[in-house]
């Protein structure tokens, strides 16, 4: 079970969502499945071009000019046709310009317990630090081919590594070698690793394996921020890869990133 499908089941539902991934037509897709499941927990069926009470923007990577802000600004202060529920879809928000972003920055701040705003982008450091501040901000995964992977030797060694045995992973350094023709994977799999570890803090059954829940749970005193520095980190190196990004140093460098996470400081 994902994050936001814990919290809808759970009504815990945050008011503004950042979607991130290097997809943009798969964070599109993401977000309008988002939206379907948030009506459908309310027991709202209707098709996106019939339901007046999803609203979205998509400008198919042109820039999103003030003026469309402005009419989102206002549809926001009407009530929702279903009086229960309203979801606003901005695609592609970096494509907003700042004095459209600064407009809204208002809106997000004092959203109505009915409206839920959800951006997509391709590069979340590209929004204003007051929004993505605001927001909930979920790092997708447009492609989990990672089954090459062994998960319960990568999470054993991540385990050894948090709890300070750095030697670990320079005694399987072999182990790491062996994915550099497929290191976007590779580090898809990190990636999931710690999502792995969101799961157990917030205890959503996650359904994975006992030998790598296991291990996953030897990392669970990690905090929140430790866990964002890391993702952000693997989000930004899978993006070097695509510039060439030595894989060995960028491997270290996500290595000693979880070393440091398990310190205490």
């Amino acid at each position: 079970m994902s994050i936001l499908n814990y919290q809808i089941e759970n009504n815990a539902l945050s008011h503004a969502y950042i979607l991130e991934s290097p997809n943009h037509n798969y964070n599109l897709s993401y977000a309008k499945d988002f939206a379907h499941k948030i009506f459908a927990a309310k027991n709202i069926y209707l098709e996106d071009d019939l339901n007046p009470d999803l609203y979205t923007i998509d400008k198919e990577g042109e820039v999103i000019d003030i003026e469309t802000i402005r009419k989102l600004i206002k549809d926001i202060t009407l009530r929702p046709q279903n009086g229960v529920v309203k979801v606003y879809i901005i695609h592609n928000a970096h494509n907003m310009r700042t004095e459209g972003a600064n407009a809204l920055l208002k809106t997000i701040e004092e959203l109505k317990e009915y409206n839920i705003v959800i951006f997509t982008t391709t590069n979340s450091n590209q929004l204003l630090p007051t929004i993505r501040s605001r927001c909930q901000l979920i790092k997708l995964s447009s492609n989990k081919e990672i089954e090459n992977i062994d998960m319960d030797k990568l999470s054993s060694i991540l385990a050894k590594v948090y709890t300070g045995d750095i030697a670990s992973f320079y005694k399987e350094k072999k182990f790491f070698d062996q994915y550099k023709d497929d290191e976007s994977s590779f580090i898809e799999a990190i990636n999931d690793i710690f999502e792995y570890i969101i799961y157990f803090k917030y205890e959503i059954d996650s359904n994975i394996d006992d030998n790598i829940a296991y291990n996953v749970v030897k990392m669970a005193s990690i905090s929140f921020d430790k866990i964002d520095q890391i993702t952000d980190l693997l989000h930004k190196i899978k993006i070097g890869f695509r510039n060439n990004i030595n894989y060995d140093l960028a491997i270290e460098q996500i290595i000693f990133a979880i070393y440091r996470g398990g310190m205490k400081l």
